[in-house]
């Protein structure tokens, strides 16, 4: 096959080939891996469109997706600092003089967010591939930029991907990669869905494909960390979507049987080697 066309993939999670069909929108194609249960976009765009749409936020399929968003100010502050607060506790970063490594900053506001938790005492710096949403994060005077991991000159005691993993052709390898510039017993902060939970029809939203490359759970996001050289020290979820109403009352989950629902995972882990 050609190195300009989507390439079928195995799972990065177990390697294993075999797959069955699970969902397919605008175009392209998710599959769930018959052995782990990974879901996956098979065939994958090549690694030069992923790359060239991270930059552009612009994905092609049927029809153009356009991701790149807006700023989310004030109200995203809040939402990160609840989430930090729940994973190290109210107040851990106040008067810290460490370093933090945000790899798919976006607009900044994860930045803005620790500046706020620690009363401005940690030293931050974000990656950021998407071209307007790095000139935007600058324009706040933020150290937001596109550059090599080996370039970057320090180690970080704590690193962040919030809503990136599924964005990644081989998180295992990514994650390997961030290693190698976390201090020793370094964290990090890893935000993604449970969608691999869940059947298409259990999701009420666009899939986003391709922009999403996969979908995982806690098991595999388990998997994964113990792969890339991290242990789990916490995990949280919430739901990601308000429940649906029927018949004019909210619905309720069982004491016994949870209802299954997209969920939004936070779990810190800590460098164990690597």
């Amino acid at each position: 096959m050609s190195p300009s066309e989507p390439a079928r993939v195995p799972c990065y999670v177990c390697g294993a080939t075999a797959h069955a069909p699970w969902g397919t929108e605008n175009g392209h194609y998710a599959v769930r891996c018959k052995d782990c249960g990974l879901v996956y976009v098979s065939p994958r765009p090549t690694l030069a469109s992923i790359s060239r749409a991270a930059q552009t936020g612009l994905h092609g399929g049927e029809q153009n997706l356009e991701v790149t968003g807006s700023y989310g100010g004030a109200k995203r502050h809040a939402h990160y600092l609840s989430r930090l607060a729940d994973l190290f506790g109210a107040g851990y970063f106040h008067g810290s003089g460490e370093r933090w490594l945000d790899v798919g900053a976006g607009f900044g506001e994860l930045l803005e967010t620790l500046a706020i938790a620690s009363g401005g005492t940690l030293r931050t710096r974000g990656l950021e591939p998407n071209e307007a949403k790095a000139a935007s994060a600058r324009a706040r005077h933020l150290d937001v930029s596109f550059t090599e991991l080996s370039a970057l000159g320090e180690r970080f005691h704590y690193l962040s991907l919030l809503n990136v993993f599924s964005h990644l052709p081989d998180p295992p390898a990514t994650l390997m990669e961030l290693a190698t510039v976390l201090e020793p017993g370094g964290e990090l902060v890893l935000q993604t869905g449970n969608f691999a939970e869940l059947e298409r029809n259990e999701i009420p939203v666009p899939l986003e494909l391709p922009d999403h490359l996969s979908f995982a759970n806690e098991r595999l996001l388990r998997r994964v960390l113990d792969k890339s050289g991290f242990t789990l020290v916490s995990i949280r979820s919430y739901p990601m979507y308000a429940a649906p109403r029927k018949r004019g009352v909210l619905r309720r989950k069982s004491a016994t049987a949870p209802e299954r629902q997209p969920m939004d995972l936070w779990l810190r882990a800590r460098r164990t080697r690597g």
